[in-house]
């Protein structure tokens, strides 16, 4: 059960990180992208559309 969490984590996280870098978004506050949990990952990329 918990490989199968940590897949599905890692694979949500893994396709909102290609969508930002589609949009041009590289980095948050000095953080590559990859860094990011994917809760922080989630709310900068809904400010990123709610703002274009």
């Amino acid at each position: 059960m918990s490989n199968t969490l940590t897949r599905s984590y890692e694979e949500k996280k893994s396709d909102l990180i290609s969508k930002m870098l589609d949009h041009g978004i590289f980095k948050f506050k000095n953080h590559q992208l990859y860094e990011l949990s994917l809760t922080e990952l989630e709310n900068v990329y809904q400010k990123h559309l709610r703002n274009n």
